[in-house]
């Protein structure tokens, strides 16, 4: 079994991140409404104070989607660690992630896998009045 170089992963991630950060604005969307994602072709954008990139594989029918997330940085510096999600997600459902900033990412696939949609929810509290 291969050894896992945490040190290494880290970096590279973050270097990710940062390339994505200078990725040309066809890319990247601040606060999107909707997105769309495509197999194999990554989309980067601003959720609050956090800097998401996404991308997925087709994968026997199922969209095998990861999520990277870390602080957005200014001026290609590199803040902390990033997070890295994969979930793999049924065609026709979504999956859901939350952030602390009070917003949840919803990724829906397609039908075969062949796309896949990203929304930026704003999740808010509701509270009926008792009587």
């Amino acid at each position: 079994m291969a050894a896992f170089n945490v040190k290494g992963s880290v970096a590279a991630l973050a270097s990710v991140l940062v390339a994505a950060s200078a990725a040309s604005a066809a890319g990247t969307v601040s606060d999107p409404v909707q997105l769309k994602l495509t197999p194999r072709h990554g989309v980067s954008f601003d959720v609050g104070s956090k800097r998401a990139i996404a991308y997925y594989l087709g994968k026997g029918g199922l969209c095998d989607l990861t999520v990277l997330m870390s602080d957005a940085s200014l001026h290609d510096e590199i803040k902390g660690a990033a997070t890295r999600v994969t979930i793999p997600v049924i065609p026709t459902r979504s999956a859901r992630i939350d952030t602390a900033e009070g917003k949840t990412l919803e990724f829906k696939c397609q039908p075969s896998a062949s796309a896949m949609s990203v929304t930026v929810l704003e999740q808010v509290a509701f509270a009926a009045n008792r009587k």
